[in-house]
């Protein structure tokens, strides 16, 4: 028997849960990540010779979330740590005394997820992860499997809700005894009380989603009927690239958008504050961009345009003129929009950004400037490629 551990009722509910597959929708910080990493963590101690595979988008996404989560509840327990037979960072792989493994992974695509075996399986953020590379990892998982994620979008796991083999859990930050204060004030603020609308902290999408655990989308969004896919196509008609400025309040954002099988598909490459002209140079480098692919940024900000061109990067200002804003936004609603289940912060400000609302709460035809950074950098992308017919240096087949 292990020592007794501080345990969550999401904890609860985990090892309580004897289905096949066990799914935790839940809002930002209810714990449920925790709770399932220190339930399999109590599993690789209990029980001898057992593999437990902890799964990510990619391997950043791993390190900052489940891998660094898992570390630290090692750390803080004597009852996990003093069992740890070795820890290797390489691999990102700790074993026990007993020969239990808990392994942290990535995987490209279904035809790699098909290495490997185990007992248990536990999809981290599970909307960024395609539905099958799951299939693959699922049908090689003896035991159990569990998935979480925040419910910024529906997508595959919603399809499983009600099935005889899935146990669905909703959690939110109230299932949590451990928030700190200060969490539980942030997220309070989104709720769209009189007092945080005076404030100007409230926003119903993020109380809906963060506070609530609940997928939902808000009256009057300019952009209703996208979809939120892990399917990026390699192989493209054109795309576009678009960059927002932004520093201390906003972010910079980098989005590209291509066009396939009649679709416009989005991506963000960069979502950042605090980044300066030589930092945005610095992480197109390390994102491999080319420098003779188009970039369309805000014209409003023409010294970091030349400061970039300086850098030789291909950058030109995007054509703004009366009623831009709206000719962007038909642009774009021309095709059907796909976004990236890993470009979270565009899926936020799809889901957010609204029309204005005259004296009788209608709609207007005036977007609300918030929540729109990203979507602005793809719509001076957009706008040049299709509006002003700019054909980029490389719209032929390729890859980023």
């Amino acid at each position: 028997m292990i020592q007794k551990i501080e345990t969550s009722p999401v904890f609860e509910w985990t090892a309580n849960a004897t289905d096949p597959i066990v799914i935790h929708s839940g809002g930002t910080n209810s714990g449920k990540t925790h709770s399932i990493l220190q339930y399999l963590l109590a599993l690789c101690v209990k029980l001898p010779g057992i593999v437990a595979t902890v799964v990510g988008q990619d391997i950043p996404n791993l390190k900052k979330g489940a891998y660094r989560d898992a570390k630290h509840i090692l750390n803080d327990t004597d009852a996990f740590n003093q069992n740890l037979s070795s820890h290797n960072k390489s691999e990102r792989e700790f074993r026990f005394k007993n020969s239990s493994v808990m392994e942290f992974n990535s995987y490209d695509d279904a035809q790699d997820a098909k290495s490997g075996k185990r007992d248990h399986l536990f999809l981290n953020e599970a909307n960024g992860i395609k539905k099958s590379i799951f299939d693959e990892l699922e049908v090689r998982t003896t035991k159990q499997t569990f998935i979480d994620f925040n419910p910024t979008a529906r997508f595959w796991a919603h399809d499983m809700q009600g099935r005889d083999d899935v146990k669905w859990f909703d959690s939110t930050y109230l299932n949590n005894p451990f928030l700190e204060p200060s969490i539980r004030k942030k997220i309070e603020a989104y709720e769209p009380t009189p007092e945080n609308i005076k404030n100007k902290t409230a926003n119903e999408w993020r109380w809906m989603v963060y506070g609530l655990g609940k997928v939902g989308r808000l009256e009057g969004l300019v952009f209703r009927d996208f979809e939120v896919s892990t399917d990026w196509p390699e192989k493209y008609k054109w795309r576009v690239f678009g960059l927002d400025f932004g520093f201390t309040n906003s972010p910079t954002a980098l989005v590209e958008i291509r066009y396939a099988h009649g679709n416009l598909y989005w991506k963000q490459h960069m979502y950042q504050t605090g980044l300066t002209n030589p930092d945005i140079s610095e992480e197109l480098t390390r994102l491999g961009f080319s420098d003779d692919e188009l970039i369309v940024a805000d014209s409003a900000e023409p010294k970091s345009i030349e400061e970039l061109k300086r850098k030789n990067w291909y950058i030109e200002a995007a054509v703004k003129g009366k009623d831009s804003v709206n000719q962007g936004i038909d642009a774009i609603k021309r095709y059907p929009i796909i976004v990236d289940a890993g470009s979270k912060d565009l899926i936020e400000e799809f889901s957010s950004y609204q029309w204005k609302e005259d004296k009788d709460g209608k709609s207007t035809n005036k977007p609300i400037d918030s929540f729109n950074h990203g979507i602005d950098a793809g719509r001076y992308g957009l706008s040049t490629r299709i509006l002003n017919q700019r054909e980029p240096l490389q719209a032929q087949i390729g890859n980023f």
